[in-house]
């Protein structure tokens, strides 16, 4: 079974963490509540994913995935922030070996983005290690004022200068601000080390904004009432798209689909021959009629909003969003006999949320 170490200076918070995890029975969970303690677990155990706060009691994030690039640069990190999220332009979804994960969420959420890390580990990508655009909106959330030194084993070594999380000076060969700066951030697979700001890198050189080198920008907390949501056309299509190459990744992906409150097909995808998805939904309309209803007459559990189906050629998964949330829309995942249907649930649920906005 997987090892997970999560770190929260919270200790109930943590332990709510842990149990959740714990039912879903998918990973083995370790805990600690101070940035020591879970370096010296990392020092002695290999954990498939690290899980930790933006700022535990004694260390900072940045400190931490310093020591993970030296010591574990083959774990994957996530970072636990209430300041917000970045928004990659080209991996919409996140789909990278730092993953930014936004309070507050469910530990199904988590489980979610833990699978994320174990998935790039079982595709080999975890071996591209952290990368610099992924770790340079975590220095501005941080405010850092510090002096980066990056190493990379195909590029050789460089520095960045940073002031109140603004970068202000950069240097790597016979490269200077600007143009060492565009370098650097490019690179993957890099070993970092925090030093303090040298006075005599005080003057600010580079003009272009950390975010937008980095190709990012700062996820809005778009929580709106469950009624207000307005689905448009390419609103479902972009985000449709931000997530298709995440469900292309899961084990076994067969076909996925957004399917309006009609039986209408809004969105679709199919890799795979086997499965019509254009027949699957029709077969389908009926199904959905009976699930709607109560089930009170016979056990007292009201009705039903998702599904996972076992069929011989295939596992569907069915999802709906809550009672009273519009639009009143349904996704429907399918992976073979085999394949990762937890994960496709977890990520269903992850597309639903971005869809709907709850």
């Amino acid at each position: 079974m997987d090892k997970v170490l999560i770190l929260d200076g919270d200790a109930d918070y943590v332990h709510s963490l842990k149990s959740g995890l714990d039912k879903i029975r998918q990973f083995e969970v370790e805990t600690a509540t101070r940035g020591e303690k879970a370096i010296a677990l990392l020092e002695k155990k290999s954990f498939s994913v690290f899980v930790t706060e933006i700022f535990p009691p004694d260390l900072d994030a940045l400190d931490l995935l310093s020591f993970m690039t030296r010591k574990r640069p083959n774990t994957p990190c996530i970072i636990m922030t209430d300041q917000g999220k970045p928004w990659f332009k080209k991996q919409m979804a996140q789909q990278s070996f730092l993953y930014h994960l936004e309070k507050p969420f469910k530990s199904s959420t988590l489980a979610s983005a833990i699978l994320v890390g174990l998935n790039l580990r079982d595709e080999g990508k975890n071996f591209r290690g952290m990368t610099m655009t992924a770790l340079l909106p975590l220095i501005e959330s941080l405010q850092k004022t510090c002096r980066l030194e990056v190493a990379s084993k195909n590029k050789g070594k460089g520095y960045l200068y940073f002031n109140d999380g603004r970068l202000i000076d950069a240097h790597f060969k016979e490269l200077s601000s600007e143009g060492a700066a565009q370098e650097i951030v490019k690179w993957d697979r890099i070993f970092i080390k925090v030093t303090e700001l040298p006075r005599s890198r005080t003057r600010t050189r580079v003009k272009t904004h950390l975010m937008e080198m980095a190709g990012a920008s700062w996820h809005e907390n778009r929580r709106k009432g469950l009624n207000s949501v307005q689905l448009t056309p390419e609103y479902l299509s972009t985000t449709f798209n931000q997530f298709l190459e995440e469900f292309n990744r899961i084990k076994g992906y067969q076909a996925l689909a957004v399917i309006g409150e009609k039986g209408e097909i809004l969105a679709s995808d199919q890799k795979d021959e086997i499965i019509n998805i254009v027949h699957l939904v029709g077969d389908l309309k009926n199904f959905f009629p009976s699930a709607d209803k109560e089930a009170s007459n016979y056990i007292n559990l009201g009705k039903g909003e998702a599904f996972t189906l076992h069929k011989e050629q295939c596992i569907l998964i069915i999802l709906k969003p809550p009672k009273k949330t519009n639009p009143r829309i349904r996704l429907i995942g399918v992976t073979s006999p085999m394949g990762n249907w937890f994960y496709m649930k977890k990520t269903l649920e992850k597309m639903l949320a971005e869809i709907v906005n709850f």
